[in-house]
């Protein structure tokens, strides 16, 4: 930068949407949409400002438009500016209970506002797609913080305290990511000198080794096309429900030389009880697994129930008619038993299970059981670091069964 064009002015930079450098190195012209090429077209002119205006004067000779043009259509820009956010961001119960990691990640939306073209930022600010997020009209991304708040303020106070004893900087591991909020609030407000990665999981990311692969329908863009994050974001393609892929995971990436914080949003139905062993097993055979962190969404499919499925985590066991036996509830409901169960599966002394105030009622049909619940549970374990070198996870069976009998189960 720092040229200047022949009648004196700044010479404008090229933007990201006008040129892209092919494999061989030549610039060639991106092609966006025409909308979206009028919508930065426009975002530029307005941060150019002034600037533009006299070197435009300088070069026709001309005084400004008397009549200023009519304005953009609505359709071509994102409403969803910063200043807007965090009207929003203030109005969530995150704002309460961590009003200073609202305020930072305010500062990472705008951020995110100028850093990503139209077409990437109107996937994060689209109305919530279930419940009370979507009845109030709010950005997927503030929903999606609300519920990812206690987990990051989790996170920042973990890897300080590791600082403070001296252990070395660890990877995150969030299970069934989705589109990969909770991760990429990470990045931005963890310290880089304290995390080496975080790992992506979900079936429906593409497979990056096999040439076309689609995934389940989110597209990587957002994660490796619009520059570096500040710690790495690595996605992965992995059913957590399938053993094989459970195995390849702890031994490719859990077994790494250093701690590992195993996370999980809304993990519905059985993934809580995969996210509590992956936790277990690391943490038993020695692979430096130091902590988890999970928030499960819904109860276990009712014909689990009715196949009369038992199951088995850790030290525990326990039935699916067990969540639904009003006898043996002690005034608890379905998916508060289904809490006592999950705490009961963590091999860890050090846990802990946490509320937060949610958004509202979910009037997804998926998680009636807990409709109407004002709350979002969290639960929580630590561990000592520990790490047993080349033998970590040897001969180990990561990824057992979580249903050990049942009606039709092959």
């Amino acid at each position: 930068f720092g040229l200047s064009s022949s009648s004196g002015c700044p010479a404008r930079p090229h933007h990201p949407w006008q040129l892209r450098f092919s494999a061989g190195g030549r610039a060639a012209m991106a092609a966006p949409s025409d909308e979206l090429r009028a919508a930065l077209v426009r975002r530029a002119l307005r941060a150019e400002g002034a600037a533009v205006e006299a070197c435009r004067v300088a070069a026709e000779g001309s005084p400004p438009l008397a009549v200023p043009p009519p304005p953009p259509p609505l359709e071509a820009s994102s409403r969803w500016t910063p200043d807007r956010i965090r009207v929003a961001m203030a109005s969530i119960p995150a704002a309460t209970a961590y009003p200073d990691l609202v305020r930072r990640a305010g500062d990472v939306l705008e951020k995110w506002y100028y850093r990503f073209p139209l077409n990437v930022w109107s996937r994060f600010v689209k109305f919530a797609d279930s419940g009370t997020g979507r009845h109030k009209q709010l950005p997927k991304v503030v929903k999606e913080f609300n519920e990812s708040a206690p987990i990051l303020a989790r996170l920042m106070e973990w890897t300080d305290q590791a600082e403070r004893a001296g252990d070395p900087h660890c990877d995150i591991v969030d299970l069934c990511s989705g589109f990969g909020f909770l991760a990429m609030f990470a990045s931005e407000l963890l310290p880089v000198e304290r995390v080496q990665n975080i790992y992506l999981v979900d079936r429906v990311w593409p497979n990056r080794n096999v040439p076309g692969s689609k995934g389940g329908g989110i597209t990587t863009a957002h994660i490796y096309d619009h520059g570096e994050w500040p710690i790495p974001l690595l996605t992965l393609q992995v059913d957590v429900k399938k053993s094989r892929e459970m195995r390849d995971l702890a031994k490719h990436i859990v077994r790494d030389p250093r701690p590992t914080i195993i996370c999980g949003v809304h993990l519905c139905g059985t993934l809580s009880l995969r996210a509590i062993q992956l936790f277990n097993d690391g943490l038993s055979s020695g692979c430096g697994v130091t902590g988890l962190i999970f928030a499960p969404c819904c109860l276990p499919r009712k014909q689990h129930r009715d196949r009369k499925f038992v199951y088995e985590v850790g030290a525990h066991r326990f039935t699916a008619q067990e969540l639904h036996d009003h006898k043996a509830k002690n005034g608890l409901n379905a998916y508060e038993v289904y809490q006592e169960h999950l705490l009961l599966c963590i091999d860890a002394p050090d846990k802990a299970r946490e509320e937060m105030g949610a958004l509202g009622g979910d009037d997804d049909e998926r998680h009636r059981d807990q409709r109407n619940k004002d709350k979002n549970v969290f639960f929580f374990a630590r561990a000592p670091y520990r790490h047993d070198g080349s033998t970590a996870g040897l001969g180990f069976d990561f990824g057992k069964p979580v249903v050990i009998d049942g009606l039709r189960l092959n």
